[in-house]
C-alpha cells in the first residue's frame, strides 16, 4: 500500500501529496472528457479524484471556473479543506458558499475572481432560481453524494440549469452507491446527464494493492423468552387488525407473510381510493386507513422489541401513549387490552437488555483489552437506541463515549448543532472520546478519523448504508466490522437483503453502462488557456484544523467587513446619482469613479445591486442609472411644494436649516425621510416637503429628497 512511495506530479497539485493510484488517475482522466458518475466504496479517494479532475481544467483553462457540491455544509467545508492541501492555487482563489453566507454577498463572490466554489446545492438552485447566478462559465462541476438527486432535489435544477447555461458542461457525479434499482439509478444518470460509469469495487485488481483488508462478522444471538413472549402480544394486536384489513380487501396475501412494505402500499392504495371516492365510501375508507395506520406502528413496535431492545419499545410506547388523544390510530392500539398486558410485563421485567447489547458491550471490552488506543464506531437506526447504548457502554472500564446524531430535533430529543457535532469530531480525533455511537448522520461523507471497529447494532436492508457503513473501518490498517442480528427477526431478513442489493448493484452499473448516452453540448469547447507561473500559489498555505464554531466567526467578521464596504460604497454611489438628477450616469464611469475611490469592482456592482433593491436608484437603458427621486414624476399633491435646504449646524434631537436661502427652520428626525448622510453641516439638497408654523418657530417637514445640490 504505497510501499513505492510515488506521487501525482503535476503542475497544479502540491508535490508528495496526493498518492499516484493509477485506478484514481485513470477515473480522473476519464471525467474531464465525459459526463462521469464515479461509484467507490467510502474511503478509495472520490475527493482525490474530483481534485485531480479539477486540477486538469484549472492548468489548462484558467478563464473558467469549477464548482464542486455536497449535501451538507461540514461536507462542503471538508471538501475545501481537502482541496486546499493538494491544489497549487492561491487561498483567494477558493471560496465556501452555504446557506449562513448572506444572498447579497454569495452574488459578491460569485462575480468575483475565484476560481474553485464549494457549495450546498440548495444555495446554488437558490442564487439560480434568483438570477444571482449563471453557470456560463463553469467549466467543471462536481455532484457528490450523488444518489441524493432524486425527483425534487436541488441537484437535479443545478444539472439543468449547468447544461443550459454553460458553453461546454462537464460534470463528475461521485457516489459509495447509487443505489440497487436500475429504474432509479437510469433516472439519476439522466437528471445528472452522465455518459459513463467509471465503477470500482476492493476487489477490482487495481484498487486491492491500495486498501486494507475489511473483516466483516455476522454475530447472531438468540432472543430471551420475555422477549418471545412480549413479540407474541404484539403479534396478537397487530393480527387482529391484520385480519379486519383482509376482510376489507385490503390485505390479500396471507397474514404470516405480510410485511412494512404491503402496509405502506396499502395506505398508498387507500389515500388513492379515498380521493377518488363518493361522500358515502369515504367513511369506510377512513376506518380502513386507521387500521392500517394502527398495523403499521403496531408492525414498528415489533420490530422495536426483537431488533434494539425493551428500552427503545418503552420510549417508543410513551411517546405513542402521549400523542394518542391527536391520532386514532394510536388510540386504537392503546385502548386494546392485549396493549395493557403488554405494558404490565414491561413494568414486570424492566429494562431487560436486549442480548445484542450485552454481546456489543463484551466486543467492545475484547478490542480494548487488545488496542487500548483503539476508536471505535457503533451504528444504529434508532435515537433512544443510540442514548441507550451510550449509557451502556459508559458503564465498562476506560470507555469515553457520545452519541453522534443529526440537528433536527424531535419531540423530548434534541439534535446537535453543527459546532456540537464538529467538536464531538474532534474529541473523537484527538482521543478524548473513543467510542461514537452514531445514527445514520455518521454514514455519509463525514470526515470521520480513523476507526479500528464498526459495529452495526442491527443490519440495515439497504446497500448504499451497508457500503457506507463498512467504509467507515480499514482506511489505514486492517479493520473489523461485526454485524449483530437477533434471530428469527428482521434482522436476519435484512442480512440476506443487502447482500442481494449489493451484488444486484453490480450488475446494474455494467448493463447501463452500454445504455447511457452522449449530450449534445451547445456551445464551443473552451479556449486553451494555460494557468501562469504568477497565478499558481509559491507556498502551501498552513491550514489550521478549525472547529466549525471557529469557521462560523470567521464567515461573520468576512461578512460584516463586506456589508460595510458595500454600504460605504452604496452611499457614494447615491449621492453621486443624486447631483447628476434626471440624466443619470453611465455604470462604466460610476464603477471607475468607486474604483478610484479604492473600491473593488466587485463592491462597487454589489452597491449598486443594493440600491436598486432599496428602490433608490432605477436602471435605464443597459448602461446608466440615476436617483429613483429624479426619475419620478412630482405628485401633484404631495410634491408642489419643492425647496431647497441647507443645513447650517446639527443638534443632539434637532437640524438647523436655511430654506430657499431665505428662512431658518427646524428639521427634526421624526419629520425626515432621506438619507441620515445628508444632515451634516453645509450639506445642501432639494426636497419635497411641508413648512408649518409651531409657535414662533419654522420647521419644515422632508418627504423625499429630490436632489443634492
Amino acid at each position: 500500500m504505497g510501499a513505492n512511495e510515488k506521487y501525482v506530479e503535476n503542475p497544479l497539485i502540491w508535490p508528495q501529496t496526493v498518492e499516484a493510484r493509477l485506478y484514481q488517475q485513470n477515473i480522473a482522466e476519464k471525467a474531464c472528457q465525459k459526463n462521469t458518475m464515479v461509484i467507490l466504496p467510502t474511503a478509495l479517494g472520490k475527493t482525490v479524484i474530483s481534485a485531480l479532475a479539477a486540477a486538469y481544467f484549472l492548468s489548462n483553462y484558467w478563464d473558467m471556473k469549477i464548482l464542486v457540491m455536497a449535501p451538507t455544509r461540514p461536507l462542503v467545508l471538508q471538501h475545501k479543506d481537502t482541496f486546499s492541501k493538494f491544489l497549487r492555487i492561491k487561498t483567494e482563489d477558493m471560496v465556501a458558499l452555504t446557506g449562513k453566507v448572506p444572498p447579497s454577498y454569495r452574488k459578491y463572490l460569485w462575480e468575483g475572481n475565484a476560481k474553485v466554489f464549494f457549495a450546498t446545492p440548495q444555495v446554488v438552485r437558490n442564487d439560480l432560481e434568483s438570477g444571482e447566478l449563471s453557470l456560463e462559465n463553469f467549466g467543471f462541476v462536481v455532484f457528490d453524494e450523488c444518489h441524493r438527486a432524486r425527483k425534487n432535489y436541488a441537484y437535479t435544477l443545478v444539472a439543468q440549469k449547468y447544461v443550459e447555461q454553460a458553453r461546454w458542461p462537464v460534470i463528475m457525479a461521485t457516489t459509495a452507491s447509487p443505489g440497487s434499482n436500475k429504474k432509479n439509478i437510469y433516472q439519476t444518470c439522466s437528471d445528472l446527464y452522465v455518459e459513463q460509469i467509471e465503477f470500482r469495487t476492493e476487489e477490482d485488481p487495481d484498487v486491492a494493492p491500495y486498501i486494507y483488508r475489511v473483516d466483516v462478522e455476522w454475530r447472531q444471538v438468540d432472543l430471551p423468552k420475555e422477549y418471545k413472549e412480549m413479540g407474541e402480544i404484539l403479534r396478537n394486536i397487530l393480527g387482529q387488525r391484520l385480519r379486519r384489513l383482509q376482510s376489507l380487501g385490503v390485505v390479500k396475501k396471507y397474514l404470516n407473510y405480510v410485511n412494512r412494505r404491503d402496509l405502506l402500499e396499502a395506505g398508498e392504495n387507500l389515500r388513492k381510493r379515498l380521493a377518488e371516492a363518493s361522500d358515502m365510501e369515504k367513511g369506510h375508507l377512513y376506518g380502513a386507513i386507521m387500521l392500517q395506520a394502527a398495523s403499521l406502528t403496531t408492525f414498528h413496535a415489533l420490530e422495536l422489541l426483537e431488533t434494539q431492545g425493551t428500552y427503545s419499545l418503552s420510549r417508543f410506547l410513551e411517546r405513542l401513549e402521549k400523542n394518542s388523544h391527536q391520532k386514532k390510530s394510536y388510540r386504537n392500539i392503546v385502548n386494546d387490552p392485549h396493549y395493557h398486558v403488554l405494558r404490565d410485563y414491561l413494568s414486570k421485567i424492566g429494562d431487560l437488555n436486549h442480548p445484542k447489547v450485552l454481546a456489543l458491550k463484551e466486543e467492545v471490552r475484547q478490542h480494548l483489552r487488545n488496542n487500548p488506543s483503539t476508536r471505535i464506531l457503533v451504528f444504529t437506526q434508532y435515537r433512544d437506541t443510540a442514548t441507550h447504548l451510550v449509557n451502556e457502554l459508559g458503564t465498562l472500564t476506560g470507555v469515553f463515549v457520545k452519541r453522534f446524531v443529526g440537528q433536527a430535533s424531535k419531540e423530548d430529543d434534541l439534535g446537535l448543532s453543527q459546532d456540537e457535532q464538529a467538536q464531538i469530531l474532534q474529541d473523537f480525533k484527538e482521543g478524548k472520546l473513543n467510542i461514537l455511537v452514531a445514527t445514520s448522520i455518521a454514514e455519509e461523507g463525514l470526515d470521520i478519523p480513523v476507526v479500528d471497529l464498526v459495529v452495526f447494532y442491527e443490519p440495515v436492508p439497504s446497500e448504499i448504508r451497508y457500503i457506507q457503513r463498512k467504509g467507515r473501518t480499514g482506511r489505514k490498517s486492517i479493520g473489523k466490522t461485526v454485524i449483530l442480528a437477533a434471530k428469527e427477526t428482521y434482522d436476519i431478513a435484512y442480512i440476506y437483503a443487502s447482500k442481494r442489493r449489493v451484488e444486484k448493484m453490480r450488475d446494474i452499473v455494467v448493463s447501463l453502462n452500454k445504455q447511457l448516452k452522449t449530450i449534445t453540448r451547445k456551445g464551443l469547447k473552451p479556449a486553451f488557456r494555460p494557468i501562469t507561473k504568477s497565478e499558481i500559489a509559491e507556498e502551501k498555505p498552513f491550514i489550521a484544523p478549525l472547529k466549525a464554531v471557529e469557521k462560523i466567526e470567521v464567515e461573520v467578521e468576512e461578512v460584516k467587513e463586506f456589508t460595510k464596504e458595500v454600504n460605504r460604497a452604496a452611499k457614494s454611489l447615491w449621492m453621486k446619482a443624486m447631483k447628476t438628477g434626471a440624466k443619470g450616469l453611465l455604470i462604466e464611469d460610476l464603477l471607475e469613479e468607486l474604483i478610484l475611490e479604492g473600491f473593488s469592482p466587485s463592491i462597487a456592482k454589489a452597491a449598486i445591486n443594493h440600491l436598486e433593491k432599496a428602490d433608490q436608484i432605477y436602471k435605464y437603458g443597459w448602461d446608466r442609472i440615476a436617483s429613483v427621486a429624479s426619475m419620478s414624476t412630482p405628485n401633484e399633491k404631495e410634491d408642489k411644494d419643492v425647496y431647497e435646504v441647507e443645513i447650517e449646524r446639527v443638534l443632539p434631537r434637532e437640524a438647523v436649516c436655511t430654506i430657499n436661502g431665505k428662512w431658518r427652520a427646524k428639521l427634526v428626525p421624526e419629520e425626515y425621510e432621506g438619507p441620515p448622510n445628508l444632515i451634516k453641516k453645509n450639506m445642501r439638497f432639494k426636497a419635497s416637503g411641508t413648512l408649518y408654523h409651531e409657535g414662533k418657530t419654522l420647521y419644515i417637514q422632508v418627504r423625499r429628497v429630490t436632489e443634492i445640490l
